[in-house]
Formats: C-alpha cells, structure tokens, sequence
C-alpha cells in the first residue's frame, strides 16, 4: 500500500493575497493514489480519519489540493495550468473549496467559520421521530474492535491466501460434486429434512456458522493487505439482523485486484466451508457429524448463491461488481444517470448527463439503475407486507404505510420534486407532447368510471344432485338403474345383500328371543332384581334389531327426487360386491340447474339486481349461458367443501384448512345464486361446469376499486 501524501506545504501569509483567502485543510487528512479510472486516468483518495470516510477524487482535484496551502485561488489556477497539461479555471478553485467545505475538510478557525460549524451541527440533529425511523430501518451495533486480535492471528490464516490452497480447494470442489452427484438420490432426501423444525434449527445454527467465517474472511483479507479493521458487529434492516465487517479502508489500496479480493474474501471462505463439507459429507456415517456437515455444505451454497452475489443490494456482489467496473458509488452515480436518462425521455430538456461515461458504460449504468429500482421496489412490498403480518393488526398497517412511503414513496416524491423544479426548462416538444398524452391516457384509465362489469368465479351444477353409496360392503342382488333412464321419486334403484349385517340381526333377534324366555319363568320375588336386568338387556337387544333393521331397509336404494340417472358404475351386475366408499349411480334433477359465483366484498354493492349476467364456461367449446341473479346472501361463506373453484382444486378462491379440516375462505366471498333460461337446460343437461360469470354492475373507475379495496382491508384489519 502507498503511503499517504503530505497535503498542507508552508503557508503563505494572507496579507500578500488579494482578496479572500482560501481556509487551510484540516492537518489530519491522509491523501492516498487510488486506482486508475478505465480511461487510465489516475484517481486519488481523501481520507478524513475522524469520521473514518473516505472522498474519491480526480486528477485536476489532486493538483488544487497539491497547492491548497497557497490559499490564493488565482495563483492556485496559474500554477497548475503553468505546471501540468490540465486546464483549470477560478470556477472548479470554488467548487472544491464548497466541496471540502460542505464536509467539514478545512479548519474552522475563525468566529464566522466557528458559527458556521454550530449551525451545520443544529441542523444534523435528528428529530425524535426522525432518530426512531432511522433506527428501526438501518442501524448498526458494533460488538468488538478485532484489528489486534486479527494483527496477533494473521500468521494462521495466510496459508489461506497461498497458491496451493486454492488448488487444494479446486480439487476438493471437482472430487466433493462427483461423489454426491453419485449419492445424489440420498443428499436429495437430507434436503427435505432441512424443511422440518428441527432442520430449520440446525440450518440456522449452520448459517451462524458460516457467516462468522464470511466476516473474518474479509477482515483477514484486510489485515493481510495491510489495512486496519476498526469494527465488526451487527447490523439490522427493517430488524433483520445480518453481520458485518468495517472495512472502509479498502478505499486506501491502489490495486483494484486488491479490493476485488477483499470484496470476494466472504464469499471465498464460505465456498471454502462448503466445499470441505460437502466432501466430509461422502465419507461420514449417518448421524449428527454428518447432518452438521450437510447443513454447513447447504447454508454456505445457498446463501452465497442467493445473496452475496446480488448486485443489486450493498452486499458483496454489489462492491465486486463497483471494483470490476472501476466506478465508485455505482449505485449513486447510476442512479443519477438513470434520473437524467429518464427526464430526457419524458421531457428533453436537454440537460448535459451527470457524469460523462463512454456510451457503453452509461448503457450499462442506466440498465443497471432501472433494474435496480425495480429490484428493490419489489423487495421492499414484500418486507412491508411481511411486517404487516409480523405485528398485531394496528401496528402492522401503520408500519406497512411506513415501510412504503420510506423506500418507495419518498424516492419517487424526491424525483418529482426534481420535475417540477426544473418546469421552467421545459417546453413543448415530441418528448413532452408524448409523455402528457400517455400521461392523460393512465389517468383516464384509472378515473373515468369505465369499467361496469363484474366477474367473479363460478360453478354451473344441479342444485338437485344425488351419488348413491352402498350403506355397508355387501353383495348387489338388483341393479335396475341404468344411465339416462328418467326416474320418480321414492322409485328403487338398488338391492344390496349384507351377510354380515344379516348375521348381526339374527343373532340380535336369538337374544331378544332368549331374554323373552328368560322373563317367562322368572315369577318369585326373590328373582325380581334379576327380572329388571333381564328387561334391560331385552330392551337393548330391540333398540339394536330395530338399528339393524333401518340399515336393512337402507339396503334397498330409492331416487329421493325424481330426475334422470346420468351416470352408473360399469359392471355393476347382481352377485358382485361392493364397498360403502364405491360410487354406484348419480341422479340430477335437470330443472334445478342453477349457477354459483362467488364475489369478493368490494364486488358486493355493485352488483346490479336486474340486471345482465352470463355464465362463461371455461370449456371453450361450450357457449356462454344467459342468467339471471336469483339470490344474493348477505353474509359472507364460512366454508367449503369439495369445490372446484377453491385453491386447493385449482380454483380461483383461495382457501386455507382451519382446525377442524374445513376449507374456509382467506377473504370475505359472498354467494351470488343465477339461475338459468329455459333454453339452455336442455343443452346443458347434467353437466357441472367451472368457469365466470359477468355480471352488470355500476360503473367504477380503477381509482375507485383500489379506494374500495384499501378502505375494507383497513377498517377489517384495524378493527375499526
């Protein structure tokens, strides 16, 4: 590493300068090379080592600082157009000069210099609810300052740095693969025991594990390079906690190889771990070493390749791809030529981009900043609506609306804000004349009530329908129903023979004859107590019979309603037997063919009582059917049973299974009974079809709907 350039030269005496004189840097600061930028110019870093924050700075900047101690911006300039090639002016002597300035680089001597100070310092103290917002979003707890205990244990980690180590951990990857890959069926059934509690418990003590070795890899990587590690701990997003390593002094190293092997050290270690494990895995009996080196194979896999490698958060994914591109704060300067990219679009105002890159890079880095925030707008809903269900009801909205009004509300009021400070520029041209008629077209779109129908899932079947089960297993002796005969109601379908229930009641009717007998001889008073007995037992041997006798009569199965028999078991001739889970027959009644929909409740109060309905199979092949509503229930459905329409059949409604194994809907649904033209009963016959029904409604706008949506979600969930 370069050793830190002497920045203040001897001091010139401010009486000999015309005008103001510029303020003297702070004697603190450290000037360290930095590493080139892709054109090959060369970048130098400014460190202030009492906040420990690091400024990147360009070549014209170096030459200013190199002169700063003249404090005469006029010789500053000559001085460095005399001495270098570069061309400078006043106007980039005071841009520096309000740059060190903004940052607090230049000594404060003076009492307006000392006021200035006092007033920037009443102005960073945060509000209370601006301390508690910031805190519950981000904050960081650092639990020890390593830098001595990895300066005293540096010597047993360099063998990890060494050449035959990565060719010994090479090997290890190639030959660990082949040996699970031929005992992958068994690795596979390991993996679903990660997804038991258990499992769970040991993955998360496995991923303990193999974070705290990704730290240390970049906190050795550090030392190894000569840096300082001034802290490791804890850090936590939106309470998630997750550990880190400080390792801002990277900025000082020269050779971006260096940084790039720093920034890749977590990720080498915890691939290192998982290549070891995974290898031991082959070789290890079952038990718990093996489970251990299971979870420690897996954790360190997964979480690298899902994680670490993201470059679209500020994990080490994001610093390898800032070092391999050599730009800086890649997301700040993306995200700025993002914002200028998109205002051309929009508005062409013709603005110069923030920062000049090759056409290549800036395709790169506009590509890169939209998917980014697109990224992140989808991480963040999720991290609210997982808050949302993480508190109780109040406090999960409130922390929800302040989840998205902080990472995706505010940065989109902070652009717009940029828009309307920029209204004067703007004038009318394609852009312009583009962006307000798309513009006006998503707002009609999303205000004018244009949208008046209703759809909603549903099912068309009988509302009279019966399948036939034998009572109990037993043997057929008739079978008169056939498939598309017409049947009247109480007409016999059906005779079942059970030799076993036959065996019950004869031996039930032996006992009653038995306790008859009984009671006949009984006629002493000594006998008395032992004659109620005997009565008892005969009463129960008749409530039996007569129980035996019901399921008897059971045996001879008649139509309950008059319809048609539309289907018939195959091969269900006399002498075979059947079981009582065995459908036999079904029946429908085909005047009572009716259609269910359900409908959600911002649905419910538009619907139009008289209005046109018609039921969409979802069978292409079959037309719609005209209906009219029937009945509206008034109070949402508790449960289903075995419909097609809900989740778990692959419906449309989504259900979950309560205690008690009932299929209960996840949002209030409210039945909508249609019935059906005359016309279309016979074409339709028996058939139970899924599909849609549309129904008039009142004419809504999108707006409206979302209102309506938001609005019952709040005042359910709040409990208000």
């Amino acid at each position: 590493m370069t050793g830190a350039l002497q920045l203040n030269g001897s001091a010139v005496d401010a009486s000999s300068i015309d005008g103001p004189a510029l303020r003297c840097l702070r004697e603190d600061l450290n000037l360290y090379p930095g590493p080139p930028e892709p054109d090959g110019e060369s970048t130098w870093v400014l460190h202030d080592p009492l906040r420990n924050r690091f400024f990147n700075l360009g070549w014209s900047e170096f030459e200013l600082l190199k002169r700063w101690s003249f404090r005469d911006p006029e010789r500053i300039v000559q001085s460095v157009n005399v001495e270098t090639p570069l061309r400078v002016e006043m106007a980039d002597v005071q841009a520096l000069d309000q740059f060190l300035d903004s940052h607090e680089l230049l000594l404060s001597d003076k009492p307006p210099h000392i006021a200035q100070l006092l007033k920037k310092s009443l102005e960073r103290q945060v509000k209370p609810s601006h301390w508690m917002l910031h805190r519950y979003l981000f904050f960081r707890i650092p639990l020890v300052h390593p830098d001595r205990f990895l300066s005293a244990t540096l010597g047993y980690a360099k063998p990890f740095f060494s050449r035959g180590f990565r060719l010994l951990l090479v090997f290890t990857i190639v030959f660990g693969l082949y040996l699970v890959l031929r005992q992958w069926s068994e690795f596979t059934e390991t993996l679903d025991y990660l997804f038991s509690f258990e499992g769970l418990i040991f993955f998360a003590l496995a991923l303990i594990v193999a974070k705290c070795l990704h730290e240390l890899g970049h906190a050795y990587t550090c030392k190894y390079y000569g840096l300082k590690v001034p802290a490791m701990g804890v850090a936590f997003l939106v309470m998630w906690p997750f550990l880190y390593t400080d390792t801002t002094e990277s900025w000082k190293l020269k050779s971006r190889r260096q940084r790039l092997a720093i920034g890749a050290a977590g990720m080498y270690a915890e691939l290192s771990l998982a290549a070891f494990a995974t290898l031991l895995w082959s070789f290890l009996d079952d038990g718990p070493i093996r489970s251990a080196a299971f979870f420690l194979a897996t954790a360190s896999w997964i979480i690298t390749l899902l994680i670490n490698t993201n470059p679209f958060m500020r994990w080490d994914g994001y610093y390898l791809l800032s070092d391999f591109l050599g730009v800086q704060n890649l997301q700040d300067r993306a995200f700025a030529i993002g914002r200028w990219r998109l205002r051309e679009w929009l508005f062409g105002l013709g603005e110069p981009p923030a920062e000049h890159f090759s056409d290549r890079m800036r395709r790169f880095l506009i590509v890169y900043a939209y998917a980014t925030w697109l990224y992140r707008f989808v991480l963040f809903l999720g991290i609210a609506l997982v808050v949302y269900h993480f508190f109780f009801k109040l406090a999960g909205i409130v922390l929800l609306l302040l989840e998205v009004g902080w990472f995706i509300g505010m940065p989109i009021y902070r652009e717009l804000k940029q828009w309307y400070d920029r209204r004067q520029m703007m004038r009318w041209n394609k852009n312009t004349i583009t962006t307000f008629a798309l513009s006006a077209g998503l707002l009609a779109l999303f205000i004018i009530p244009w949208q008046s129908h209703i759809k909603a899932p549903a099912l068309l079947e009988p509302d009279l329908h019966k399948t036939f089960y034998a009572p109990v297993a037993g043997r057929v002796l008739e079978a008169r129903a056939e498939s598309g005969q017409a049947v009247e109601q109480g007409e016999l379908l059906f005779i079942i023979a059970s030799p076993e229930l036959d065996y019950e009641l004869e031996q039930v009717r032996n006992q009653i004859h038995i306790h008859r007998t009984s009671l006949g001889r009984i006629g002493t008073r000594n006998l008395l107590e032992a004659r109620e007995v005997i009565q008892q037992k005969l009463q129960e041997a008749i409530t039996a019979y007569q129980g035996y006798r019901e399921q008897m009569d059971q045996l001879q199965i008649r139509a309950p309603f008059s319809g048609e028999v539309v289907w018939v078991e195959d091969a269900l001739t006399p002498g075979r037997w059947v079981s009582n889970e065995l459908p036999l027959a079904s029946i429908v009644d085909k005047r009572s063919l009716e259609v269910n929909a359900y409908v959600t409740e911002d649905q419910l109060g538009g619907i139009r009582q008289k209005g046109e309905a018609s039921f969409h199979p979802q069978n292409p092949k079959i037309e719609k059917v005209r209906l009219e509503i029937k009945e509206i229930d008034t109070t949402s459905t508790r449960s289903f049973s075995e419909s097609p329409l809900v989740s778990v059949f692959g419906g449309d409604i989504a259900v979950r299974e309560n205690a008690d194994g009932e299929l209960t809907p996840q949002t209030a649904v409210y039945r909508v009974r249609l019935g059906i033209d005359g016309a279309d009963l016979e074409r339709l016959s028996h058939q139970v079809l899924r599909g849609t029904v549309h129904m008039a409604g009142d004419s809504r706008s999108i707006l409206d709907r979302i209102w309506l949506k938001v609005s019952s979600v709040l005042i359910r969930e709040s409990g208000f």
